[in-house]
């Protein structure tokens, strides 16, 4: 069955409407329409705006596999029996399913929503199941509440924001993040997720400082009552979420002139940068380059022929090329930078300092020599130490006892 524009707002079904593999080339308005019987869409086509807003479905809907290609909106639909919109149904346009009610079952398997959804204050009165469900865009599931939320194998591929009114819990244990996806808490939530995917999470950038705290707060006690290394983490993303952000109730922004934040931007970016060393490795390779590189520069720029005499002092059996009077060249300026590189990722990586080097080097070398061992050294510990979760600034004593 093909139809062009449909117009059935308001209209009463009493007996099984079957508009299977149908075929709405235009937009199909059923807003406000009344469905007593089963209505079945399955494997229908919607080319343009689906318009469900307000209809009534008193026995099953089933748009199995159905495709919205434009708009879909059921917001503030009532489904008193079981809705089916899984066996691979695609919503292309905007979901909408803004205060929508679910009486029974409802099933979103294997579906997938390309440009977001709206869940917002909709409720699950049944089970909700988003089993292999992919996520693209905003999808928004502030304030909705359900009973039994399954997000098994569901892909999150862009951002999510949960919420519920009555304390319910989103499970993301069997849920699959890709690395763009982002979980957005605008509100205190429970959230049930192995640490490893709270890198994922972010709080609404627009919040007070005070509300950001309580969701914080409230994800350790609810979401890692037991997990003292898993409660960094949540610091962390406060920690990140308020660098420049003032402390008031709502959001204002710290200004680069008011130096007295300074102290606190300079901690806040710390943390952020020696958070949980131990399982974001590449963080510690950025610590290890940044330190090598600039200490590099530093002994190219204040103590290059110490450095040369000291590398070609310890490595006499290097044949290196003479000139016409029988004498060794002083090192260019690569070979110069070759050497102090490799001076200086000897030091960072040196657990012992050589005796040699102490001695070799006077007392304003010595200290920069010292300084990027102590570096290297604390930066390393930090590594082995916080091989779980926690910033060097969480509880410095770690370092060292671990």
């Amino acid at each position: 069955m093909n139809f062009g524009k449909t117009n059935f707002v308001s209209a009463h079904f009493d007996n099984t409407v079957n508009f299977r593999l149908a075929s709405f080339g235009a937009k199909a308005d059923f807003s406000d329409a009344r469905f007593d019987s089963a209505a079945n869409f399955k494997h229908a086509r919607f080319e343009d705006e689906a318009d469900f807003s307000g209809t009534q479905f008193n026995n099953m809907a089933d748009f199995g596999g159905a495709q919205f290609k434009g708009e879909a909106d059921f917001s503030g639909a009532q489904f008193d029996s079981s809705a089916n919109f899984d066996f691979f149904g695609h919503f292309a346009g905007v979901a909408n399913f803004e205060s929508a009610k679910f009486n029974r079952r409802v099933g979103f398997d294997d579906t997938g929503f390309t440009n977001g959804a709206n869940f917002r204050h909709t409720k699950f009165n049944g089970e909700g199941s988003f089993y292999f469900t992919i996520f693209h865009g905003e999808v928004d599931f502030r304030n909705v509440q359900f009973d039994n939320l399954r997000l098994t194998r569901a892909k999150i591929k862009g951002k999510l924001m949960p919420g519920s009114n009555d304390g319910q819990k989103f499970d993301f244990t069997r849920a699959i993040f890709s690395p763009e996806a982002r979980l957005e808490l605008h509100e205190l939530v429970e959230l049930k997720i192995q640490p490893e995917k709270l890198k994922y999470i972010l709080l609404e950038n627009e919040l007070g400082y005070f509300l950001k705290k309580d969701i914080i707060e409230n994800l350790k006690s609810k979401s890692f009552p037991n997990d003292n290394g898993a409660q960094f983490e949540p610091d962390y993303i406060f920690a990140k979420s308020t660098i420049y952000q003032a402390q008031a109730d709502e959001y204002t922004e710290n200004r680069w002139h008011e130096i007295s934040k300074w102290p606190k931007w300079i901690g806040n970016t710390l943390y952020y940068w020696t958070m949980g060393l131990g399982y974001r490795p590449f963080r510690l390779i950025w610590w290890a380059l940044g330190i090598v590189i600039i200490y590099t520069g530093i002994f190219m720029k204040k103590m290059r022929e110490r450095v040369n005499e000291y590398i070609t002092g310890n490595f006499e059996t290097k044949q290196r090329s003479t000139n016409e009077n029988g004498e060794k060249p002083p090192p260019g300026f690569w070979e110069s930078l070759l050497n102090c590189a490799y001076f200086s990722v000897m030091l960072f990586f040196t657990f012992r300092l050589k005796g040699n080097i102490l001695t070799f080097f006077n007392g304003r070398e010595k200290r920069l020599v010292v300084s990027e061992w102590l570096l290297g050294f604390f930066v390393y510990v930090a590594f082995l130490t916080l091989s779980k979760a926690g910033s060097i600034l969480h509880n410095p004593k770690e370092l060292f006892v671990g």
